[in-house]
């Protein structure tokens, strides 16, 4: 009897008595069965037709991987304008033709609305981001994205500005060859780039930062290899891909991106302020605080890393690739490029750049752009769709997970649309009486669901840049290059960009024309309304110059929100209310962004410094400055940290009074300590005598600042601007000089022991950190850290850091003597909160609704800087009116902050502005105080619990000037020193008196009125101090 044989045998069997070419015919035979299944299922399941697939290949044998996109035009002359074509293993169906790409995008949108599994991005994104997310993922993140774009300005007037500034940089850069030829590549990248960084980061980089020169040369490597053929080969045959080494390139530059993006996250990480979101990366922070405690959140760290890089790398290189095009085609035909300067000469007034606006008026260069972007056509594939389901298309079904390619380049150069779709023609769109006209198979964004993002901010990019630089240069080949000579083949990468070409931008002759004068525009513009103004004075005689800002709003209720006043000679128009403030600073942010030149501080600083510097000193120094400073701690808890040391030092000092009287002034020393500490490395003991003398030339300077003799040349921050030939005549800018020289003379001692004591790994201070700098660039030939400028910088930080903190703290303790029950609530809410022995932190604020309602309203109340002057950048239409660039603009913050259309009560002291019926915490869009620096006026609110008992306060302030009219012993004592800036006489010499407070004054008495010093409002008393007798005054009390 036989005894069977098991199959497995058998085959073992079989497979030991062949051969090894008998193997191969064998695995041959198996591939070759395997295709023919599935062109057996191909029939079965009704895919679109193509060219019969060969085992492998596919049909790589018809396709040239250098210009696919070519390969797949030619197909569909053969197969129609739905068919199927194999790259190796991968099946694909094409799109072509403009109906039928409408048609399956638009129509069918659902349908097609996926994003296709591109093994190479799968690898980058892990499915992360927009561009390559797939499903509820991807449907969260554009809606968020696009609502955060809109949000910082994207599509509105305020990244018009954005863009218009980044153009004169770029404008700078172009002119610095002075008509010799020069590469556009990088500097187009990074212009254009610096637009979209503006919006996700909140900064722009300069052109020769090396970090941002080397994220830009890592995303064009990107660029370029991601349409290479061997990382095509690598998306076919994803497991073959360790024999692509071009892949694994990509992979290591998206890493070199990811870590520099990373870096930048940790840093606004470092500095959130939910209070002050800058850009994308900060809104993506907070919406990622929000849901931190849901266990499934889309929005963790990997969807902020691709989705700041999708748009990142969108958002520099398509616009920066067509502005080449751009500039290339302009070189190859002359006489379009004449006829777009000569639509700009009728429409745009000499020595202005063209806006948005004028695009209206500019039909052919609409239409030029437009060609451009037709005829360069630079992602002529699109980016591969899906189909989420099986679909049903012109008669075809497509099966679920079928990737999609929408030929994009068949729509626009569809022979059905175009009448020339090969040559560069404008006509395309224009009619016949030279209007622009839309062309519906204009789609060189996609369409659909998956259209692009950012297609709204491309296009302003597009017109403000292209038509800015052609408005300042003719572009021209290079010497001895023929234009028939330029080439206008495309150098095939994911994007196609120009090959390599050098340009001439040579000085338009247009500006050979002389510049209108502002007095010449304003015959043809509209300035706002306002009062005539005499000769020579101008409108002084309707401003109180010890407090402008409440005459201002006077003078709003009979000119308006908007109107121009005349500061002797000097134009300046003035913003008053919250609404028009708000659109002002926030929606035409960039328009108001500059300061006027104060010349004052041109003497102080010589145009050094942080604050009075201008140009890319100033971009330079300041963004050392915020970044030295976070570097230190500043907006960290290492420094509530030093904030709670010397709160310490505070608290023993109140102490020490023993409950009897004393200065304000003696809650100045801890915030300015602190300021001292970041500065200088060390904080001073209160007694220091240096720190004594710093102290008082602060507040001798801050005094002098708001004296009637400097503001007759200080009016609205233009100082000597207005009478700088009377500058003679008064002598107390020349005591102001001295005073300042003082100052300077402590920091250069300063700055001499930080040299002799440098560290190079322990950056104690700010000023460590510019000699570090300094020393970095010594070799240098323009480096802007000199000496000047080192101390110029700290000077600065001297004096802003110091006034504006130390002065709100005087402010909130007067306020709780002042209203005595308002300090007891905050008592309690703090005895509530804080554990008995333990200090408020910051993080508490959240948990002390009415005692954050009260700073807030302290800042409200106080109004401490009542107007910051402003300039205007670029010549500006706000409102119905015309303000020229470079007019001076007072945004009043003092209306806005007493704006009867925004608080209940606004001149009174109430924290419930700031508080709901609940008594939870408010926000109020209209609290815009503009305090500068860190403020740790919340940590030390529990001094109050050491304040003299709130049932006997210990201080009323005397009325202005009545200190002078009374007699020695007339009513008693009299309670506190006026402080009012007016009444103080430095340049005369006299003799001193001094006032003391009387011990049992009611609350009802205090008189809580602010003074001008400088641009701060001070209270108007302290406890004790000297002054000098004004003229004619003797006496002491």
């Amino acid at each position: 009897m036989t005894r069977p044989v098991k199959p497995d045998m058998a085959i073992m069997s079989l497979l030991q008595c062949m051969g090894a070419s008998s193997l191969l015919y064998l695995a041959a035979g198996l591939v070759t069965l395997l295709y023919f299944l599935t062109s057996l299922k191909k029939t079965v399941c009704n895919l679109p037709p193509g060219p019969r697939p060969l085992p492998l290949i596919g049909n790589l044998n018809v396709v040239d991987l250098k210009k696919p996109f070519q390969s797949l035009t030619e197909l569909s002359k053969t197969y129609g304008n739905v068919f199927t074509v194999h790259f190796g293993p991968r099946k694909a169906v094409v799109l072509a033709g403009y109906e039928t790409i409408k048609d399956a995008l638009l129509n069918h949108a659902d349908e097609f609305g996926e994003r296709a599994e591109i093994p190479i991005f799968r690898k980058m994104t892990q499915g992360n981001g927009i561009a390559f997310s797939h499903g509820e993922l991807w449907k969260v993140m554009r809606r968020f994205t696009l609502s955060t774009l809109r949000d910082f300005g994207m599509g509105r007037r305020t990244i018009e500005v954005r863009i218009l500034e980044e153009l004169n940089s770029l404008v700078k850069y172009f002119e610095s060859y002075q008509g010799k030829p020069f590469d556009t590549k990088m500097i187009l990248n990074n212009a254009v780039s610096n637009v979209i960084c503006s919006i996700l980061f909140g900064e722009r980089f300069e052109y020769d930062d090396p970090a941002f020169l080397t994220l830009l040369k890592l995303l064009n490597e990107n660029t370029k290899l991601l349409g290479s053929p061997m990382v095509l080969l690598y998306n076919f045959y994803p497991s073959l891909g360790f024999l692509f080494g071009a892949s694994r390139t990509v992979l290591q530059n998206i890493n070199e991106l990811n870590a520099f993006l990373q870096k930048l996250f940790k840093e606004h990480k470092e500095e959130f302020n939910e209070n002050n979101l800058t850009g994308f990366v900060d809104a993506f922070l907070m919406k990622q605080q929000q849901e931190s405690k849901k266990p499934h959140t889309m929005f963790h760290n990997e969807s902020l890393l691709f989705s700041t890089l999708d748009l990142f790398a969108a958002g520099t290189e398509t616009t920066s690739t067509t502005v080449r095009w751009g500039l290339l085609l302009m070189m190859k035909y002359p006489e379009i490029q004449r006829k777009i300067q000569e639509e700009m000469n009728h429409v745009i007034e000499p020595g202005e750049m063209p806006k948005l606006e004028d695009r209206k008026k500019m039909p052919y260069t609409d239409a030029v752009i437009h060609e451009i972007q037709r005829f360069a056509n630079i992602v002529p594939m699109g980016v591969s769709r899906a189909t989420p389901t099986d679909v049903n298309f012109r008669g075809y079904v497509i099966p679920k997970g079928t990737e999609v390619i929408p030929l994009l380049t068949s729509a626009l150069n569809d022979e059905l649309h175009w009448k020339t779709p090969d040559q560069f023609n404008p006509s395309h769109f224009l009619d016949a009486d030279g209007n622009f006209i839309r062309r519906e198979a204009f789609i060189p964004f996609s369409i659909g669901r998956r259209a692009c993002v950012g297609e709204g901010l491309a296009k302003m990019e597009l017109f403000l840049f292209f038509a800015g630089l052609l408005r300042k240069f003719v572009f021209q080949a290079p010497p001895g290059v023929d234009k028939s000579d330029l080439d206008l083949t495309a150098d095939v990468g994911f994007t196609l960009n120009p090959m390599p070409h050098l340009v001439c931008a040579v000085p338009s002759v247009l500006l050979a024309v002389i510049y209108f004068s502002t007095g010449s525009k304003n015959s043809s513009f509209k300035l706002p309304p306002g009062p005539t103004p005499l000769p020579i004075i101008g409108n002084l005689h309707l401003v109180d110059i010890r407090r402008q800002d409440k005459s201002l709003m006077k003078l709003a209720e009979e000119y308006g929100p908007v109107f121009t006043l005349h500061f002797g000679f000097q134009k300046v128009v003035v913003l008053t209310g919250y609404e028009v403030v708000r659109e002002a600073l926030v929606n035409y942010t960039e328009e108001f962004v500059d300061r006027p030149s104060i010349p004052i501080f041109d003497q102080i600083q010589n145009g050094n410094g942080v604050f009075f510097s201008i140009g890319e000193l100033w971009r330079t120094t300041r963004r050392f400055t915020v970044s030295s400073m976070r570097n230190l701690g500043m907006g960290k808890q290492m420094m509530e940290g030093k904030v709670f040391e010397e709160l310490h030092f505070l608290i023993e000092t109140i102490k020490s009074f023993k409950g009897e009287p004393f200065s304000l002034r003696s809650f100045n020393i801890a915030p300015i300590n602190i300021t001292f500490l970041m500065l200088f490395g060390d904080r001073f003991d209160y007694k220091d005598p240096t720190f004594l003398t710093l102290l008082r030339l602060i507040d001798e300077v801050m005094i002098l600042l708001g004296s009637p003799y400097l503001n007759v040349s200080n009016l609205s921050h233009r100082y000597f601007n207005f009478y700088p030939f009377l500058g003679f005549l008064f002598k107390t800018h020349k005591i102001l000089l001295e005073k300042i020289e003082d100052v300077r003379a402590i920091i250069r001692q300063y700055m001499k022991a930080s040299r002799e004591d440098i560290n190079e790994n322990s950056v104690r201070s700010y000023t460590d950190a510019l000699i570090f700098k300094q020393h970095e660039e010594k070799n240098k030939k323009d480096s802007i850290f000199h000496d000047e400028n080192l101390i110029a910088s700290i000077l600065d930080l001297v004096m802003a850091g110091t006034e504006t903190t130390a002065t709100t703290l005087q402010w909130a303790i007067l306020l709780m003597m002042k209203y005595p029950e308002i300090q007891k609530k905050v008592q309690e809410e703090i005895g509530r909160t804080i554990k008995v022995g333990t200090w408020a932190t910051y993080e508490d604020r959240k948990n002390m609704p009415f005692t954050n309602a009260v700073l807030h309203e302290v800042q409200r109340f106080i109004t401490l800087l009542p107007h910051v002057p402003r300039c205007t950048a670029v010549d500006t239409h706000f409102r119905g009116y015309f303000l020229p660039k470079g007019i001076i603009v007072i945004p009043s913050l003092t209306s806005v902050l007493l704006d009867k259309t925004q608080w209940e009560t606004p001149h009174q002291f109430n924290p419930n502005h700031f508080l709901d019926a609940e008594g939870n915490f408010v926000k109020r869009e209209a609290f815009l105080p503009f305090s500068t620096g860190f403020t740790p006026v919340s940590i030390m609110f529990p001094v109050f619990n050491l304040i003299l008992p709130s049932s006997k306060p210990t201080a009323f302030l005397c009325r202005e000037k009545e200190l002078y009219r009374r007699k020695p012993g007339q009513d008693g004592a009299v309670c506190l020193l006026c402080r009012i800036a007016a009444d103080i006489y430095f340049p005369t010499p006299a003799r001193s008196f001094r006032v003391r407070l009387g011990p049992h004054c009611p609350p009802n008495n205090l008189h809580v009125k602010a003074s001008a010093a400088g641009n701060l409002c001070y209270p108007t008393g302290i406890t004790t101090a000297s002054l000098k007798s004004p003229p004619g005054k003797r006496g002491s009390c």
